[in-house]
C-alpha cells in the first residue's frame, strides 16, 4: 500500500478519493507491483517508477466505437510473490456479440503473462479486437527502445517527444525500451502483428501497442465462428539497450503571446432553446470572455441560429467566437455571414476557419480568405486548426502565418470512459500544448472547445450530430466539478491564451433554468 500511494501522489492531475473509490486489487509479481481492476492491468511498475500503464483489451466496431463488455467467473489467486487471474468476458453491444476467456499469471521474477481469446457468435464489421498495452509518458517519453519484427529484424528507435502524427513503431513482435529510471524491460506479443501510435493525439497520456496495423485494409467482416487468440508477456530483459541510445532532449518553445491567464469562455446550446434571463443573470456572474457560435451553411436555418447566438451574447455582454465551417462557395459564403453580422450589429471577437468537409484548416482555404477578413475585420482574431481532436491538427499542418492562433477541441475519452482514465487523460492535454506551439512555431493556443465527451461520431455528420449531442451524465456532478477545475489549472499552468469550455445553458452547458451545475463554479 506504500507503493500504491507513491504512485498516486506521481500523477498530478489525481484526486486520491477518486482512486480508492472503485473495486481493485494490488497484485506482486516478485519485485513488480499491478493493479487488477475490472477485468484489466493497471499502473505495472517497479518502486516509484510505472513501466506500463495498462494491459487491457477492446472490441472496436466499423466506426471505433468500444463495444461494452461483461465479465464473470472470475478467480484471484495470490500470494506474496505471484498472482493467477481467470474470467470468462462477453459482449453483446453495437450489433456485436462474442465470448472468450482471460488468464493473467504473474510470476516471481516478475514476468507477467496476459492470454486472452474471443470467438464471433454472430457476422458483424470490427476495426480492432484484441490486447492492447499503454504506455505512460512520464519516463517514457523520448527514451531509446529496440523492435524486434516478426521475421527477426532488429531496429533502434525512440519513443517520441513531442506528438507524433503517425505510428512511430510498425511492425512489432517484441519491444525493449529503456526508461529514465533505468534497465530494460520488454513486451513479447503474439497472436497478431502488433504496432504503436501516440495516444497524446487524443490527449490520452499514454502511448498505445495494439493490433491490427493500420495500413490493413479496414473495417473488417468477422464471421461467425470465427476465433481469435493474443499473448502478451511483460519482463525485464535479457538484453540491455546499449548505453550510447541517448534519450532525446527538446527545449520547449513559447509562444508569442503576453497572458499568463487564458480568457475562458463557452459554446453556444445546440440543441435547444436560447438563454433565457435567469441562466443569463448566472452566468454573468462567471466573466466570461467569448461566447463560440457553430456555423454550418448546409444547416438550412444557420441564420436563424447565429441570431439565436448574436441574441445570447448580447445578453452575457461578451462577444463571440465564430467557429465558420466553409463549403465549395466560401467567398459567397463569407460575404452572406458578414452582411448578416453587420445588420445584426455583432460584436465578434475571433473566427476559427475550417472546410466543412474536412474539419480543418487549409492554407488554400485561408488564402482565399483571410485578405478579405483582414480588411473588412480588421479588429477580428483569425485561427485555423481543426474541431476535431488534437491528432486532425497534427497530421494537416498549415501555413501557420496566415492566422493569429491556432485551434482544436478536446474530450478525454475518445478510447475509454471510466472516471480514471478521464483524469489520467487531463495530462495528455498539457502534451498537445507544447506539440502544438512547436509545430506553429509560437501562435497562441485556443482550445475550443472542451467538452466531456465527443459532439459528432462521423465528420459526414458533424453538423446534425451535434444539435442532439447526448450530455454526459457527469457533466452535473462533483466529479464533473473536479475535472473542469484540473483541466482548467493544468490548460492554465500550459499557457493557452483561450479556452471554451461546453456550452452556456442545458444538459451540456453551466446552468439550465435556475439549477447551477457544480463545474459553473470552476470557472
Amino acid at each position: 500500500m506504500v507503493y500504491f500511494y507513491l504512485l498516486i501522489n506521481r500523477l498530478p492531475y489525481l484526486r486520491k478519493r477518486q482512486i480508492y473509490s472503485s473495486m481493485s486489487h494490488i497484485l506482486h509479481a516478485g519485485p513488480v507491483n499491478v493493479r487488477y481492476e475490472n477485468g484489466f492491468l493497471r499502473y505495472i511498475s517497479l518502486d516509484e517508477t510505472e513501466l506500463v500503464r495498462m494491459i487491457y483489451f477492446a472490441i472496436r466496431d466499423h466506426n471505433w466505437l468500444t463495444a461494452a463488455l461483461t465479465f464473470t467467473n472470475e478467480v484471484i489467486g495470490q500470494t506474496n510473490d505471484s498472482f493467477h487471474i481467470q474470467y470468462d468476458w462477453q459482449t453483446n453491444d453495437l450489433g456485436i456479440q462474442m465470448t472468450g476467456k482471460v488468464t493473467i499469471e504473474g510470476e516471481a521474477d516478475g514476468t507477467i503473462t496476459v492470454d486472452w481469446s474471443g470467438n464471433a457468435l454472430n457476422t458483424f464489421r470490427k476495426n480492432r479486437v484484441g490486447l492492447c498495452v499503454l504506455h505512460p509518458i512520464e519516463g517514457v517519453s523520448g527514451q531509446p527502445a529496440e523492435l524486434i519484427a516478426p521475421d527477426g529484424q532488429y531496429t533502434n528507435a525512440h519513443f517520441p517527444t513531442y506528438i507524433s502524427p503517425h505510428q512511430p513503431f510498425l511492425n512489432i513482435q517484441t519491444l525493449r525500451w529503456r526508461p529514465a529510471s533505468g534497465g530494460t524491460w520488454q513486451l513479447d506479443f503474439s497472436g497478431d502483428v502488433f504496432e504503436t501510435e501516440d495516444q497524446r493525439n487524443w490527449t490520452d497520456a499514454s502511448f498505445k501497442t495494439y493490433s491490427t496495423p493500420l495500413s490493413r485494409p479496414f473495417p473488417v467482416t468477422v464471421q461467425t465462428g470465427d476465433v481469435f487468440s493474443h499473448r502478451i508477456v511483460f519482463s525485464q530483459s535479457k538484453r540491455e539497450i546499449p548505453a550510447e541510445m541517448a534519450p532525446i532532449e527538446v527545449t520547449p518553445r513559447s509562444d508569442n503571446s503576453t497572458s499568463t491567464r487564458p480568457q475562458v469562455g463557452v459554446g453556444q446550446r445546440t440543441d435547444g432553446p436560447p438563454l433565457t434571463a435567469t441562466e443569463a443573470a448566472l452566468l454573468k456572474k462567471l466573466n466570461l470572455s467569448h461566447l463560440r457560435a457553430d456555423i454550418f451553411f448546409s444547416l438550412p436555418d444557420w441564420q436563424t441560429r447565429l441570431i439565436n447566438a448574436i441574441a445570447d451574447a448580447t445578453l452575457l455582454t461578451v462577444p463571440l467566437e465564430l467557429a465558420v465551417f466553409f463549403g465549395d462557395e466560401s467567398a459567397n459564403e463569407l460575404s452572406l455571414l458578414q452582411q448578416l453580422l453587420k445588420t445584426e450589429n455583432a460584436a465578434v471577437h475571433s473566427i476559427i476557419v475550417y472546410n466543412a468537409a474536412t474539419l480543418t484548416t487549409s492554407t488554400e482555404l485561408l488564402q482565399a480568405l483571410v485578405p478579405v477578413l483582414r480588411t473588412n475585420w480588421p479588429d477580428v482574431l483569425v485561427g485555423g486548426g481543426t474541431d476535431d481532436n488534437f491528432a486532425e491538427l497534427n497530421r494537416n499542418p498549415f501555413d501557420f502565418s496566415l492566422v493569429d492562433f491556432v485551434a482544436y477541441s478536446v474530450n478525454p475519452q475518445v478510447h475509454a470512459f471510466d472516471d480514471l482514465t478521464l483524469l489520467e487523460n487531463i495530462a495528455g492535454q498539457v502534451e498537445t500544448v507544447s506539440s502544438a506551439r512547436n509545430l506553429s512555431v509560437g501562435k497562441p493556443i485556443h482550445i475550443s472547445p472542451v467538452t466531456l465527451r465527443s459532439r459528432f461520431t462521423t465528420r459526414a455528420g458533424a453538423a446534425t450530430e451535434r444539435l442532439n449531442q447526448p450530455p454526459d451524465p457527469r457533466q452535473t456532478t462533483s466529479f464533473g466539478a473536479d475535472w473542469t477545475r484540473q483541466s482548467l489549472q493544468a490548460l492554465t499552468d500550459a499557457g493557452v491564451a483561450s479556452i471554451t469550455y461546453y456550452q452556456s445553458h442545458g444538459p451540456n452547458g453551466l446552468v439550465n433554468d435556475d439549477a447551477v451545475y457544480p463545474l459553473a463554479t470552476v470557472l
